[in-house]
């Protein structure tokens, strides 16, 4: 009995002609069931099992026929999920998507610029415990490497890019991670590279020298606290005793180190709104000082006056 003639749905029809190898590149069984594997998975639009179904026919077909097709859907697919969780705010999700990709390309620029920028935004600047403070500080280092080597990210204008201003901040982000860690000789030294890069960038070198200033303090009381643990002979015979006088001299060194900080900070934000803060650090600075030259407690203004960048 003939039965009656039917059109298949337009889904369907593309399903068949797809698995249609050309002429010169015909694929195996076995290929053309992981390309539908796939296929289903994007149609009933399960993207996750998409994504895990493009990447298995990849992995076993590397130059296979619909393999050009599926590299260039997978990569549109996860800048397009990444993109996503950053506008939420997800960070965990944007690293999860993230690491992904650099699975297939340890050196995408791309994934790890905006990565590090994202968390530097969202955690390292924050007063809040940062979760992701490893992979800020990994993603950070490999953009330094690319950027150093002359790569710049995509989705930046290249008119607007500025290498040494772009490795400043990485390198800031560094410092942010290991003085959030604790590990405050490593957190100086990459507030010290940072402003070196982009000495003349206000924001930069206003945020190292606040945090090397606040690094440098800390350091000097703890050499004062040394000091005053010292048995009282020890601090009040006629001469310091060695321990005494190393105490003393380590106290000076981090005294001297918060004043030059401090007053990079203050030369950086003349001007500035942050009225609070800025007279905040600048007492800070004048006590410090004093102790330092108690001859000529206002020279600490002259030091600002020099270290103040033009707008």
């Amino acid at each position: 009995m003939r039965t009656k003639a039917t059109l298949l749905p337009a889904a369907a029809l593309a399903a068949v002609l797809a698995a249609v190898p050309v002429p010169g590149q015909e694929a195996s069984i076995d290929e053309v069931t992981s390309y539908h594997a796939w296929l289903a998975a994007n149609e009933a639009k399960e993207t996750a099992k998409a994504v895990e179904s493009a990447r298995a026919y990849l992995e076993k077909f590397p130059t296979g026929q619909y393999a050009d097709y599926l590299t260039k859907w997978l990569a549109a697919t996860q800048w397009s999920q990444f993109n996503e969780a950053i506008k939420k705010k997800d960070m965990a999700e944007m690293v999860r998507i993230g690491q992904g990709r650099l699975k297939q390309d340890p050196k995408d620029l791309s994934y790890l610029y905006w990565m590090a920028l994202n968390l530097r935004q969202n955690q390292l600047l924050s007063s809040t415990p940062s979760t992701h403070a490893k992979e800020a500080a990994d993603f950070s280092r490999r953009a330094i490497e690319l950027i150093g080597a002359g790569g710049r990210p995509e989705g930046v204008d290249a008119a607007k890019w500025d290498k040494d201003a772009n490795l400043a901040w990485l390198h800031q982000n560094l410092a942010l991670v290991a003085a959030k860690g604790g590990n405050t000789a490593e957190a100086l030294k990459e507030y010290e590279v940072s402003t070196g890069l982009a000495p003349k960038d206000a924001a930069i070198v206003a945020r190292n020298s606040l945090g090397c200033g606040s690094l440098e303090k800390s350091l000097y009381d703890a050499a004062v606290q040394k000091y005053q643990a010292l048995p009282e002979p020890e601090r009040t015979g006629e001469s310091p005793t060695p321990a005494a006088q190393a105490a003393i001299d380590e106290a000076n060194r981090h005294a001297d180190a918060a004043i030059e900080c401090w007053a990079r900070f203050l030369g950086a934000t003349a001007g500035s709104t942050a009225q609070d803060l800025r007279t905040r650090i600048e007492t800070a600075l004048a006590a410090l000082y004093q102790y330092r030259h108690p001859d000529s407690p206002e020279g600490y203004k002259e030091l600002v006056a020099k270290q103040t960048l033009a707008p």
